[in-house]
């Protein structure tokens, strides 16, 4: 057995690559406009060419969010098709897979065990993955934020591992400018997350070269750190954060105190969302210390998991200077913990016969647990889709009926279908007509007024008329 994988690696790699693809485009298929992407849907179909966009996304600047990459890039997916936006969320999830892959060092070629293992971990620990992978406003600023972050540091990062690669040092610098410039304008607390990745792996690298009296700054690391600070600073800056922050509800202590209040509440939203990971990465590094990995200063400073592990504490933390966030921020410091978790799974030896047990038998398990979930899952999702056409349809039917009176009201989801996949029970129409979301349906779809109630009330009172 061991040989034919060994035989047919490569082949299986990109196999379970195509697998992947496929499970989340059928997610995708089966995720509908949901929540604010109606906001913007009334917003974008007023546009007429990309030009538009691009003045919309400059009045949002001005007055609401600072991300503009982020937002244009929801903007833009919803101007488009919707499938055609299912096909490249999808192609974004795949890029975070292989850049989180790239990123693991120590493993062997084409290796499926570390991309299993990238995948369950993508799943199974994604925080709120309904809102951050499928959902179009969250997909398009945590994860397509993070896929350009990384991205741009698993190249700058390329290059300090081979400077024989550096050929033109004007072209390169130019290139990670503008790219850092990117990188920093995506998202506040895990673009700073990547900087501070960037700055780690640029002092290890000037240190190893001073001890070795060779040139440790080259003009592509200036310029690529100056662009991360210019885009992070753009983003911060936009005046558009200044009068969100001041209409965003704060805790009610102020000073020293309202921060240490933030901070508690930051370190039980950590505890909350990260438990079962930071339990893996505190048995790593005590393996790792056991295995004289982590024994002294130098091999700490340089730990790939250490690094990754510092940047995760920091982009969760930082989120301690505004009011509490909602889970989703903590996107970003998820994808750097993940990465620490797996590259210390691979650097652990494997001289005995438990410790290799423990690895496989891990990624075994979570590859079952994906089976189940995932299927589950599936089909919830396919019912919630098909709850909304229907919601939708009745109200075009209301809208297109010449003796309607443009009121509407139309069942709620079922309880039964809750997801953590989908976000559409945690956005979804109330009773009362006038809550943010009833509005927006109310806006898009032109009708007087609409109220949703429960399921089995709804079928009560106008289910048997509808049919």
């Amino acid at each position: 057995m061991t040989a034919f994988l060994e035989k047919h690696r490569k082949l299986i790699f990109y196999l379970i690559l195509c697998l992947s693809f496929v499970m989340i485009y059928a997610y995708n298929l089966l995720t509908p406009y949901l929540s604010d992407d109606y906001a913007y849907l009334i917003d974008v179909r007023k546009a007429t060419s990309l030009w538009d966009l691009v003045k919309q996304q400059y009045g949002e600047y001005l007055s609401n969010s600072g991300r503009v990459i982020g937002q244009f890039n929801v903007r833009l997916s919803l101007y488009g098709s919707k499938q055609i936006f299912n096909v490249v969320n999808s192609g974004m999830f795949l890029a975070l897979l292989l850049l989180i892959y790239q990123n693991v060092r120590r493993k062997k070629k084409h290796d499926f065990f570390v991309l299993l293992l990238t995948i369950t971990f993508l799943w199974k620990f994604t925080v709120d993955f309904g809102q951050t992978m499928l959902w179009i406003c969250g997909s398009c600023n945590y994860l397509w934020g993070s896929v350009i972050i990384l991205a741009f540091f698993t190249l700058y990062r390329h290059f300090l591992e081979r400077e024989e690669a550096v050929r033109h040092q004007g072209t390169l610098a130019l290139l990670l400018f503008l790219f850092g410039i990117a990188a920093g304008w995506c998202n506040e607390n895990t673009s700073g997350g990547g900087l501070l990745l960037v700055l780690m792996y640029s002092l290890n690298f000037w240190w190893e070269k001073r001890k070795e009296k060779q040139k440790g700054i080259y003009p592509f690391m200036i310029a690529g750190v100056t662009g991360m600070c210019l885009g992070i600073l753009g983003m911060i800056a936009a005046p558009g954060v200044r009068k969100r922050s001041a209409t965003m509800s704060e805790d009610q202590y102020t000073g020293l105190v309202g921060l240490l209040s933030r901070i508690y509440k930051t370190t039980v939203s950590v505890r909350k969302l990260f438990f079962a990971l930071l339990v893996v990465i505190t048995i790593l590094f005590v393996i790792l210390v056991l295995q004289k990995k982590l024994k002294t200063w130098t091999q700490i400073r340089t730990n790939d998991s250490v690094l990754f592990a510092v940047a995760f504490v920091a982009t969760s933390y930082v989120l301690a200077l505004i009011p509490t966030p909602q889970n989703r921020a903590f996107f970003g410091a998820g994808v750097f913990l993940m990465t620490a978790c797996i590259q210390g799974i691979v650097d652990i030896r494997e001289d005995e016969t438990v410790i290799s047990a423990i690895k496989y038998s891990l990624v075994s398990i979570l590859c079952l647990w994906l089976f189940f979930t995932y299927v589950e899952n599936l089909v919830n999702l396919a019912r919630i889709y098909r709850e909304e056409n229907e919601r939708i349809e009745l109200i075009k039917a209301d809208k297109e009926d010449p003796e309607g009176d443009g009121i509407v009201v139309i069942p709620q989801y079922r309880e039964a279908f809750r997801t953590p996949f989908s976000v559409a029970h945690d956005s979804d129409l109330t009773e009362d007509k006038d809550y943010w979301i009833n509005l927006f349906y109310e806006v898009y779809y032109d009708v007087g007024n609409i109220t949703a109630i429960p399921r089995d009330e709804w079928d009560e009172f106008y289910g048997d008329k509808e049919q």
